[in-house]
């Protein structure tokens, strides 16, 4: 039988099924899945929100500075000759994450208190994209006290840290320099293989995170079939590597986007699985963790009804 925490749980599932709305917006799941990045999050029909409807704890947004658009930050893969097609960074993740942040008091983003971490990669200038970044960070953080984690700099590679309810790294093209002489910052440095072994402070660059190649291109697997051991060997060894310096790690360009290279980073205890598809990611991640089959079979329905009535 189900324990009773969990046909709580079956009940106000079954609610929320009956009470949304045909046309609602996904609804952020109440428990983050550990381990999950959404690539490329935008390009999802439902940007952040299809992401926390699946419980992911990160999620990645291109960012380009217009300058002729009174200096806004748009959202997008690549540039645009009309950037007012674009939505802001504001629309599309702050001013929701405020939301949640608001709506959960508990100092993260989720219901069960998880924070979330946005990965801001900039495509346009570094410097002056970063700068116009922080501006905007800055005015979020003096109007929502505790929603970024935040770093205040104490000495040289030295940082007070004051953890948010979102996390944000800064990838793609990073003023490392510009960053590190801040008194104050909302956000870390995306690290590379590279930075790993360096003695970067775990309070400046707090993910390593770069090209599968880069790491595992030299041994010829094309991503099908089962990974071969001597890559299992080198994500262990890596994964220990990072960790060992209080840091995260996601690899992005993976050779498949499926359970075959899901399982073995997810045994690895690679912190971020990077991943296109939300829903086969999500799934995959939870049933690591058995739940009873009855209780399963409850759940995978109603959650297909309350999905279908969406559409």
């Amino acid at each position: 039988m189900p324990s009773r925490t969990l046909l709580a749980a079956l009940g106000a599932l079954w609610v929320l099924v009956l009470t949304t709305p045909v046309s609602a917006s996904p609804i952020p799941a109440s428990s983050a899945v550990p381990q999950t990045h959404a690539h490329n999050d935008y390009e999802h029909p439902n940007p952040l929100y299809d992401a926390l409807s699946w419980g992911f704890i990160s999620a990645e947004a291109d960012i380009w500075l217009y300058p002729a658009d009174n200096d806004n930050l748009r959202v997008a893969h690549d540039p645009v000759a009309d950037p007012t097609t674009l939505p802001t960074l504001q629309e599309l993740y702050l001013d929701p994450l405020v939301q949640e942040f608001n709506s959960n008091s508990n100092g993260g983003i989720y219901a069960d208190g998880t924070p979330l971490h946005l990965l801001v990669d900039i495509k346009s200038a570094d410097t002056t994209t970063y700068a116009r970044l922080h501006e905007i960070l800055s005015e979020y953080a003096g109007a929502n006290p505790g929603l970024f984690t935040t770093f205040t700099k104490t000495g040289q590679d030295t940082w007070e840290v004051v953890e948010g309810a979102v996390n944000i790294s800064i990838s793609g093209n990073r003023p490392r320099a510009d960053m590190e002489e801040q008194d104050v910052r909302y956000a870390a440095y995306d690290g590379r293989a590279s930075d790993i072994g360096s003695g970067a402070s775990s309070d400046f660059i707090r993910l390593i995170s770069d090209n599968w190649n880069t790491f595992f291109g030299d041994f010829g697997w094309d991503g099908t079939g089962t990974m071969p051991t001597d890559i299992l060997t080198a994500i262990d060894t890596i994964v220990a590597e990072v960790h060992d310096e209080g840091k995260l790690l996601r690899f992005w360009n993976l050779p498949n986007d499926g359970p075959n290279l899901w399982g073995p980073l997810f045994d690895a205890d690679v912190d971020y699985i990077n991943t296109d598809d939300l829903a086969g990611l999500s799934s995959f991640v939870q049933q690591q963790v058995p739940v009873p089959a009855t209780a399963l079979l409850l759940m995978v329905g109603l959650l297909g009804l309350l999905r279908a009535r969406r559409r």
